[in-house]
């Protein structure tokens, strides 16, 4: 599969194809203080190969951290849940993938009511691993920003356009939400994707033991040895392409077996 990573006159905006007359839908979601951007080289080439596509912009995002200041988990998860309800009412297959927060959505819409067929979730975030975690809900009322926590990737060439700061009221509310969705996995029944990088400077490796400890059926897990956080525009964005068009292909009545990506 192709992939071209050329960058359109507004890299940040969001991304639909929705005309190519598919009963199979992917919904991608991006990261915190990240972009549609992550998501759109690799939706471009899923869209080629005649599979309707949306990467929504999450609320707060692909503008300004200043915007992003107002908005919370609640907002990312409600605009998640309405496209995925708009992709459901015109197509028999949905599937969602999700990059680092963008894949604690994924996990987040499977727990629910109304869940997609199938998740493919990329360097999910299950934590924020970070010593500052546990005092965020008091450090939002002292401390208005931290430094980003974007642009982890091993290629020179590829940007996420990330914001220069993270609002620490946001990252609060996300941090919260963890929580709940950690101990709600064992409701995630559809089958599971898991890609993991070989370095990542962002997710910690107790994600994948979450998923592995509390989802009710063991997921499928890829290994991405040549790219860090934001694999979607690093050296194994192809094999993230591959996956996420198998899972479109894939009609399951339960899930897959688990795999290692040896």
């Amino acid at each position: 599969m192709e992939i071209d990573f050329t960058l359109g006159a507004d890299p940040t905006a969001a991304y639909r194809s929705l005309d190519n007359g598919s009963a199979s839908a992917v919904l991608f979601l991006h990261g915190l203080t990240g972009s549609p951007v992550s998501w759109v080289p690799i939706a471009r080439a899923i869209a080629a190969e005649g599979v309707d596509v949306s990467v929504p912009q999450l609320p707060g995002h692909g503008t300004s951290w200043q915007d992003m200041d107002s908005t919370g988990w609640s907002d990312w998860l409600g605009e998640a849940r309405t496209e995925l309800g708009r992709l459901q009412a015109d197509h028999e297959r949905v599937v969602v993938a999700g990059l680092s927060m963008g894949g604690a959505l994924a996990l987040a819409l499977a727990a629910a009511e109304g869940a997609p067929d199938e998740i493919v979730v990329v360097n999910p975030a299950l934590y924020i691993d970070s010593p500052f975690a546990p005092l965020l809900p008091v450090l939002r009322h002292v401390v208005r920003t931290i430094p980003s926590i974007g642009g982890d990737i091993a290629h020179p060439d590829r940007d996420e356009y990330a914001y220069e700061r993270t609002p620490v009221a946001p990252l609060a509310t996300f941090h919260r939400a963890l929580r709940t969705l950690r101990d709600d996995l064992w409701k995630v029944t559809r089958p599971v994707t898991a890609m993991v990088s070989g370095e990542d400077n962002v997710v910690s490796p107790r994600t994948l033991r979450a998923l592995r400890s509390n989802l009710p059926h063991p997921p499928r897990i890829v290994a991405l040895r040549r790219s860090r956080h934001v694999a979607t525009l690093d050296f194994d964005a192809n094999t993230i392409a591959e996956a996420v068009l198998q899972a479109v292909s894939t009609e399951t009545t339960v899930p897959r077996q688990s795999e290692t990506g040896e």
